[in-house]
């Protein structure tokens, strides 16, 4: 392992992978990524990876925009083709969250993105055999679709590589160091790199690597579960469907699947990060069959194949913590926002990047900062508290 490094980023995740692939690609110099499993072990590889622009805050919407066309051109922009299928995106909303999807809706066109409103009909066509119980609007995005998380995460690395990006899998940092004021490297398990400039990308971690540097976040951390069932040939194609009336979400998986998980309003379900049980429980599966197949009855023909629990990181506002954190210098925490981190990431990795290197980013992240908290400025949502942004 090499003892020495222009910068470090903690993390094989969508945020630690997307700005290592940054920093390399903009010449900085030496960049090492560790993950102590294998990249997108974790949150990423489990993610939906849905790509929409459906929120409340500008910003958010903005960095979604971007999302979407780097994802649909991730060749040149992620590295690689990401698997993106444009499936379109579709909020079903119903007399009690009319009124916050309206909402979203203006801010979306405040935003010129092409989401529209749609009505009982043009519903029964997108989302062929849906049970309309409880519906009355919708809010319809044509260009969204979704990803492969773990192909993403693989093609920032590996076009890095080119750029002198080092990945170490199976390497996990136990330590920031510290002398003063300033980062001076990185303990792992498998010996210290000095450097001068960490990320803090360790996702369900950050917290306990920010305890190393002397800085203690707000998190919580919930279980977070889907499934994958195979559909009848010929079934026929829908958009990635939201359903906060019934409380889930489903969306096509590759030609022939469906993948479907709890949306939100949900509870928070506590979790230990370091001893949780990956597999979906049998309680789970049917709260996410039942409302999936009411919506959609025909979906029951479907076969189950898998499924599994995963972690989300959350912020006490549901957005990451991104940038510096004063009196420490070398120091960038990215982290946090489960729920939407996976769309997020390259897009904000690319302006973190670029803030790094002393450019002018193409996005202000100051209302990101970790230190928005103390100072009063979270994030706020149309859906109340919850990561619908």
């Amino acid at each position: 392992m090499v003892k020495f490094a222009d910068a470090v980023v903690i993390g094989g995740g969508i945020m630690g992978a997307s700005v290592a692939h940054f920093l390399a690609k903009k010449g900085l110099g030496a960049v090492v990524l560790l993950e102590k499993r294998s990249l997108a072990a974790v949150s990423t590889g489990h993610s939906a990876a849905v790509i929409r622009t459906f929120y409340s805050n500008d910003l958010t919407i903005r960095l979604s925009v971007k999302a979407l066309e780097m994802f649909a051109n991730g060749e040149d922009a992620l590295g690689g083709d990401c698997d993106f299928r444009n499936t379109g995106y579709i909020c079903l909303l119903g007399e009690h969250t009319a009124a916050a999807g309206l909402a979203v809706l203006e801010a979306e066109q405040r935003n010129h993105t092409r989401a529209v409103a749609v009505e009982m009909d043009e519903i029964g066509e997108l989302v062929p055999g849906v049970n309309a119980d409880g519906i009355v609007s919708g809010i319809y995005e044509p260009a969204s679709g979704y990803a492969d998380p773990v192909r993403t995460v693989r093609n920032l690395v590996t076009r890095a590589a080119d750029w002198g990006l080092v990945c170490y899998e199976g390497v996990g940092a136990t330590r920031i160091r510290l002398s003063g004021d300033r980062v001076t490297g990185v303990e792992t398990d498998a010996g210290e790199i000095r450097t001068e400039l960490v990320i803090n990308a360790a996702g369900p971690w950050g917290r306990q690597m920010g305890l190393s540097a002397g800085l203690n976040y707000s998190l919580r951390w919930s279980r977070e579960s889907d499934l994958v069932m195979r559909l009848p040939d010929g079934f026929g194609r829908f958009p990635v469907v939201s359903d906060p009336n019934l409380r889930v979400y489903f969306r096509p998986d590759g030609d022939n699947g469906l993948l479907a998980g709890l949306s939100f309003p949900k509870e928070v379900e506590p979790v230990d990060v370091d001893a949780y049980d990956p597999d979906l429980d049998e309680p789970t599966r049917r709260r996410i069959e039942s409302g999936t197949f009411k919506r959609v009855p025909a979906f029951r023909q479907g076969e189950y194949l898998k499924g599994w629990a995963s972690v989300y990181t959350i912020t006490d506002d549901w957005h990451p913590l991104v940038g510096t954190e004063p009196g420490l210098e070398g120091y960038y925490a990215f982290f946090g926002g489960s729920g939407h981190g996976f769309k997020l990431g390259p897009p904000i990795a690319d302006s973190l990047s670029d803030v790094i290197l002393g450019r002018t980013p193409a996005f202000d992240l100051h209302p990101f900062r970790p230190a928005r908290f103390i100072e009063g400025e979270q994030f706020a949502s149309a859906w109340g508290g919850g990561n619908r942004g």
